[in-house]
């Protein structure tokens, strides 16, 4: 069992995070968005919407040009069976966006490139811990760059297409058999994939409007080298330093719907679901010339994770032509099942509240969110990982979001 759990971290590892209930996706890629519990796909009227609703593109007039970070700040405690807790280790991290979109003085097109980091999370468990014997520390963004264009069918209906074009980058470590022997695994990796986007925003009264979005699958070959360093026994092998390794992960289409309701010209109420197809996330294996994993049956994992909703309320209100105000809630599903919990990805069902502001001027804006996610606490018995990682995990989460626009 304790070599299973070795292999089990091999892979899974790659993908590891500090995940909300949505495996290693990352929702959040504008503090407007964000702050009213990313309900924003039947609305998305400023240039983010290359992410949320490329449609949406055609309500931007003239030149837009947006950019933020998404400043995140989880913490992952662990209550093992035989006592005692543990709890991740210096896990603060950023997630940068930019979007510009121009109608080039075009009355029906519009057009944009966005950046983002839609998927890949990082999490640190350290050297001096059981856990270090399936994760020590790993880091994992998946980086996409999306053209985007919008056509404005007529006054009710738009639709918008966008190239995805990911860069992955990924790196694994953990420790063998903690503290028995000084050995360590260590896996750097990147690659390149190419998906779409496609959206649709349908207003058929200025009070009513709904939009559909969705996001093709795609696949990453992570291309690199692995190094086992001082490898315990029974390995009597010489250590072959780093050997060309690859691992190819596979990434889920997603859908979803929004429906806007405008009680008032300044009261926005928005309510979201969204799917996504994590079922096609089955088993995965790393491939190395390194004999101490070439020669491992364990290096190919099964995930077996589980398809997904979140569901996604908000509302915004605009107090007069400086001041918006906006608030938010999301209910995520967890998508990891018990076979294969790891302490990479300790999914569960979430609660995610959310809350903003916005000053504008007709040439500047600056949005400002504060969100808090609670998990569900999750006992774990009988995953492939144990003894590892039986009892009872818990997390929570405080981030902060800054998001800037500029009109020409």
């Amino acid at each position: 069992m304790k070599y299973y759990a070795h292999c089990v971290s091999l892979v899974i590892v790659f993908a590891a995070g500090s995940a909300w209930g949505l495996g290693f996706r990352n929702p959040d890629q504008g503090a407007r968005a964000t702050g009213q519990g990313e309900a924003f796909v039947a609305q998305a009227d400023d240039a983010s919407a290359i992410y949320y609703n490329p449609a949406g593109l055609t309500q931007v007039k003239g030149t837009q040009f947006t950019s933020g970070m998404y400043l995140s700040f989880p913490n992952i405690s662990f209550h093992p069976v035989g006592g005692g807790e543990l709890s991740t280790k210096d896990d603060m991290f950023m997630l940068p966006h930019a979007y510009v979109a121009s109608d080039f003085g075009l009355p029906k097109w519009r057009f944009g490139l966005g950046f983002n980091i839609p998927f890949g999370n990082s999490v640190t468990w350290g050297t001096d811990n059981q856990l270090s014997a399936l994760v020590d520390k790993s880091t994992m963004a998946i980086y996409n760059i999306s053209p985007t264009v919008a056509y404005e069918i007529n006054e009710q209906l738009s639709i918008g297409a966008g190239l995805n074009i990911y860069y992955g980058d990924l790196l694994s470590r953990f420790k063998y058999a903690p503290p028995m022997f000084d050995s360590d695994f260590e896996f750097r990796g990147d690659g390149v994939a190419v998906g779409a986007t496609l959206g649709l925003l349908w207003k058929p009264h200025w009070r009513h409007s709904v939009g559909v979005v969705y996001r093709s699958p795609f696949a990453v070959n992570f291309d690199g080298n692995a190094v086992v360093r001082n490898p315990p026994p029974p390995f009597v092998l010489p250590d072959p330093g780093p050997s060309p390794s690859n691992l190819t992960m596979d990434f889920p289409q997603s859908v979803a719907v929004g429906y806007a309701f405008r009680p008032t010209k300044k009261w926005k109420l928005e309510v979201d679901v969204e799917w996504t197809n994590w079922d096609t996330l089955n088993v995965c294996k790393l491939n190395s010339s390194n004999p101490y994993v070439a020669m491992d049956p364990r290096a190919t994992v099964a995930f077996n994770w589980h398809d997904s909703f979140f569901y996604e309320f908000g509302t915004e209100y605009e107090i007069n032509e400086h001041w918006q105000v906006r608030a938010g809630y999301i209910f995520s599903e967890n998508t990891v099942p018990t076979e294969t919990f790891s302490p990479n990805l300790p999914d569960s069902d979430r609660h995610v509240f959310s809350a903003g502001l916005t000053f504008q001027t007709p040439r500047f804006t600056v949005n400002a969110t504060y969100q808090y996610s609670l998990s569900t606490d999750r006992t774990i018995s009988g995953s492939a990982a144990s003894p590892y990682v039986d009892g009872n995990w818990s997390s929570d989460g405080h981030a902060i979001m800054f998001t800037s626009t500029m009109r020409f």
